[in-house]
This record gives C-alpha cells, sequence and structure tokens, in this order.
C-alpha cells in the first residue's frame, strides 16, 4: 500500500520484487491513487491494482468504504504499509487482514519494524522485509514500458535529434513552488547548452507545459517542448535515451533513476537526509549550506526567509560546470 506522489510509488519498486523473491508463489496486488497507478501497470510482479482516489475530498469516503470491502473480498493473508499512513492501516484492520505490517508510528498493526534513522527511503522500505530474510536486496527502482510509448517518442524525436551528440532532458517543474530552480536560470543554462553540441528536450506535465515553452523561447536555442505531450511512461522511455537529466527535486528525478539516467539534481528547501535523493552512484545533488535549510520536508509556496538563497545561490554557471564535468567523465 503506497498512495502517496508519484515518486514515491516508484521507490516503492524495489520493495516489490523484493517480496517476490522472497515468496515467489505468493499473489501480490498493490494499493495506490489513480494517478500513480500507472507505475505498475507493466510490472508482472504484480497481480492486481487496486486504487484509492482520496485526493478528492468530495468522494472520499465512499472511495475508502470500497477499498475496504475490495480487501475484504480478497481474503489477503498480509497487508504492508510502506508509508506512515493511519488512514492506510484502517483499511488493513476494517479489511480484515490477519498481518499488518508497517512502521512503527502506525496504529492497528500487527508486526512493525523498527528502522535505522538517515537511510535512503528505498533502503528503508525494504527494512520491512526484515521478518522474512536478511537484507541485500537491490535497491535499483524499476518501471515497465512498453513499445507503444518507445514508439511515441521516436515519433515525436523524429530526425530533430543526432544520434552522436550527448543527450540532456530538463525537467524544470514541480509541485511544490520553492522546489523550483528559479526560471531564469534555466533560460541561461538552456543558452550555456545551445552553445554546444547537445541534444535537448524539457519534460514535465501538462502543467508544466507553458513554463518550458517560455524557457525554450527566451533561450532561443533548439530543444524540445516535450512537457504534456507524453506520458509519465512515455516521459521514462524519452528520458532513457537521454545521457543525462537537469531536474528539481521531483517525480523526473524518479523516473530517471527508474531507466538507470544519470542525474544532476537541484535541492533547495529540501535535503538529502529526508531520504528522496537520487541513488545511483554517477547522480549528483547540487545545493548550498545555509541555516535555513530545509525548510519544510515538500517546500512550500514561497521562501519563508523572503530570499529564496537555497535556490538563486546554485547558478547557471555552476550547473552549467557539472553537465560538462559529468559527459567528459562519462566519456572517458
Amino acid at each position: 500500500m503506497q498512495t502517496a506522489f508519484l515518486g514515491d510509488v516508484i521507490l516503492s519498486t524495489p520493495f516489490v520484487r523484493a517480496l517476490k523473491e522472497v515468496f515467489p508463489e505468493a499473489a501480490i496486488d498493490v494499493l495506490t491513487i489513480p494517478e500513480t497507478a500507472i507505475v505498475y501497470r507493466h510490472n508482472p510482479r504484480i497481480r492486481n491494482q487496486l486504487t484509492f482516489d482520496k485526493r478528492k475530498w468530495s468522494k472520499r469516503i465512499p472511495a475508502f468504504l470500497r477499498v475496504v470491502r475490495q480487501i475484504q473480498a480478497q481474503n489477503y493473508d498480509m497487508a504492508v504499509s510502506i508509508q506512515t499512513s493511519f488512514t492506510s492501516s484502517l483499511l488493513m484492520h476494517l479489511g480484515g487482514v490477519p498481518q499488518r505490517l508497517g512502521f512503527p508510528r502506525q496504529k492497528l498493526l500487527t508486526m512493525t519494524i523498527e528502522i535505522e534513522k538517515g537511510l535512503p527511503v528505498v533502503r528503508r522500505t525494504l527494512q520491512l522485509i526484515r521478518p522474512f530474510a536478511q537484507d541485500g536486496f537491490s535497491i535499483q527502482t524499476e518501471l515497465f514500458l512498453d513499445e507503444a510509448e518507445e514508439e511515441r517518442v521516436e515519433a515525436l524525436i523524429g530526425d530533430r535529434f543526432r544520434e552522436s551528440w550527448p543527450g540532456i532532458a530538463i525537467a524544470p517543474g514541480s509541485v511544490w513552488a520553492t522546489k523550483r530552480w528559479p526560471k531564469e536560470y534555466y533560460i541561461e543554462l538552456l543558452k550555456f547548452l545551445g552553445a554546444q553540441a547537445f541534444n535537448i528536450g524539457l519534460v514535465g506535465g501538462p502543467e508544466d507545459r507553458e513554463l518550458c515553452r517560455e524557457i525554450i523561447d527566451s533561450a532561443a536555442v533548439p530543444a524540445l517542448n516535450l512537457a504534456g505531450e507524453l506520458s509519465v511512461p512515455g516521459s521514462a522511455a524519452f528520458i532513457r535515451r537521454m545521457d543525462l537529466i537537469v531536474c528539481n527535486d521531483s517525480a523526473p528525478l524518479h523516473l530517471a533513476n527508474a531507466v538507470q539516467t544519470d542525474v544532476i539534481a537541484i535541492f533547495g528547501p529540501t535535503v538529502k537526509r529526508f531520504g528522496f535523493f537520487p541513488f545511483r552512484a554517477e547522480d549528483k545533488v547540487l545545493e548550498v549550506d545555509l541555516y535555513c535549510r530545509p525548510c519544510s520536508k515538500h517546500g512550500g509556496r514561497h521562501c519563508p526567509e523572503k530570499h529564496f538563497r537555497c535556490m538563486r545561490e546554485i547558478t547557471p554557471e555552476r550547473v552549467y560546470r557539472e553537465i560538462i564535468s559529468h559527459l567528459e567523465e562519462n566519456r572517458n
């Protein structure tokens, strides 16, 4: 059970893989919200998907009761909540699941696991397998893409990308305003990159399309605006074709990790110790050390200190140097 954001659901995939390794004959179902169900749509380890539409308050109670009935009908042997959610605990309890596993802060469980502090979220979640097996499972997240997504990406790119040129994806959006590196900084970065022989594509959801258009138009460099053109798996398929992605602390970071594309992530109000940072060896987090960081787990609409130094002190020049250094090291 994981009913949080897209990145959180992607980070749950190593646990599902480990669970299937420990119980290869088990039928495993997952519960997500409708917006993130696509993460498991083609996952061969999953039997069924349940969804809980908790974000529409007018429908939340009927949706909750429907999920309870679905859980009751399945007669599950065990349920695992990989988020510290009372709602998830209540669903498991009312659903009549005899073994209910989760974290110590949760209620109504039959098993809880003490978790070492400071672990990345993937490793923290994998700790829940300890009642059944020792540690040592891979932390690599995963997405299973179908050929239709790959073909759509190919059609959108066409002959506009040169195969011999490095490819860079840029994801300037975020649900949280203070997690976004300033638009003018992305414009300057695109100008730097436009002077080099790079294939550049901007990605994001439909809500990011105008932002991406403004960045490309203001920079006046060749770049594809794919925001809103691709589904989540489609964005992952595009990112997989790239050598590198530059992004904020947001979902594209986790998409890139899942398809094993290197990440340069720009962290402002959030910090690595929250556990949601890119975890692969070649990934890098750019941040500055300030008295006010972190200001919150998710960021907010406005900087509480009204200076936004956590983002403004990460300059376009610095990010550009990191990109060039990364590509040169990778080439070597």
